[in-house]
């Protein structure tokens, strides 16, 4: 029992959905180059079809959902977003139904992640960016549509990310308490804030002593500083679960969102290339290549101590890549030049 007692109970609330735990496999030819002892979580392997960290949180919320006998999910995301393909891919293994609010144009030729919402049977609407400011006041209509029509919806917030979510990440401590490695460092992607809430939360509830790290890929290290405190308040609100103040610094680092979310530079996707013919593992462009680059920069910075270490969460997102087809090309075309 953790010193939470709580949660003990509440990590057991879930409906098995994942392939756990996943496995943790070292990065030699990193690991030489950076002068830390380097991991990684391979959390990319949680599923196929709902591969990545999303699948973690939907344990938690699909067991509320049933709990309060709803028949459909209803999310939301950006066009390519992990977390909406893989709320579409369990509300299909539930028997439920699916609908996805999705940021941005609704394009020509469906790919990637939206290919697979639309196989899967989930129903889109599409909004723009400046729409989607109003994303409070869309979702209860979309609620209330379906509601209208006889449905019982269960709304997920984006990533996932609120404190029922966050429970698939405290309970991943649990894993890293079995290894036999024990970690100094623990780095994850910003997007929604869920994981690295988690991850924070787990550290304490576990007994591990590991520093956890997030290097932001959209927003700034503010942002994400209040989107950990409102899913921790969301605990003491939601579960009369509190925590002592100070005890959770969140360590985030915006520096590496480069173009802005979901873009990328040809110097960074360059990187990918790099690091998956070093070591055969493969980032996706959104979330753990910018992550992963950001992760690098501060061990040669010096924020990470050589021969300290570290273990970076792959989060997958393998889909987002077949989307960018077209920013690789010029860069395997130059390769093939000579």
């Amino acid at each position: 029992m953790g010193p939470y007692p709580i949660l003990d109970a509440l990590l057991e609330k879930r409906i098995s959905l994942a392939c756990l735990p996943t496995p943790v496999e070292k990065l030699p030819h990193l690991s030489d180059e950076l002068g830390v002892a380097l991991f990684v979580k391979r959390d990319d392997l949680t599923e196929s079809v709902a591969s990545g960290n999303k699948i973690r949180k939907l344990e938690y919320l699909l067991y509320d959902a049933k709990e309060k006998g709803c028949d459909m999910l209803i999310t939301c995301g950006g066009v390519q977003s992990n977390h909406c393909r893989a709320t579409a891919a369990v509300a299909v293994r539930m028997g439920m139904g699916c609908h996805l609010i999705l940021r941005g144009d609704a394009p020509k030729v469906s790919g990637g992640n939206l290919l697979i919402d639309r196989i899967l049977g989930a129903t889109v609407s599409f909004y723009t960016r400046e729409d989607f400011k109003r994303l409070h006041e869309i979702e209860l209509e979309t609620v209330a549509a379906f509601e209208k029509k006889g449905r019982r919806p269960y709304l997920i917030p984006m990533g996932g990310s609120n404190a029922t979510g966050s429970l698939g990440y405290i309970r991943m401590m649990e894993e890293l308490k079995t290894e036999e490695i024990s970690f100094d460092t623990i780095y994850c992607a910003l997007g929604s804030g869920g994981t690295y809430a988690g991850i924070l939360l787990g550290l304490a509830w576990a007994g591990l002593r590991a520093e956890a790290r997030g290097i932001a890929v959209c927003d700034d290290a503010a942002y994400f500083k209040n989107e950990v405190a409102r899913i921790f308040d969301e605990f003491k609100q939601q579960y009369n679960l509190t925590f002592p103040d100070g005890r959770f610094e969140v360590n985030a680092d915006d520096r590496f969102v480069g173009e802005g979310y979901a873009l990328n530079t040809p110097d960074e996707l360059q990187e990918l290339i790099r690091i998956a013919r070093l070591e055969g593992l493969i980032l996706d462009p959104v979330y753990t290549l910018k992550t992963f680059l950001g992760m690098m920069q501060q061990i040669r910075e010096g924020a990470i101590p050589p021969g300290s270490t570290v273990l970076f969460v792959h989060t997958g997102g393998h889909y987002g890549i077949f989307p960018k087809g077209e920013e690789f090309r010029p860069l395997i075309e130059a390769e093939a030049k000579g």
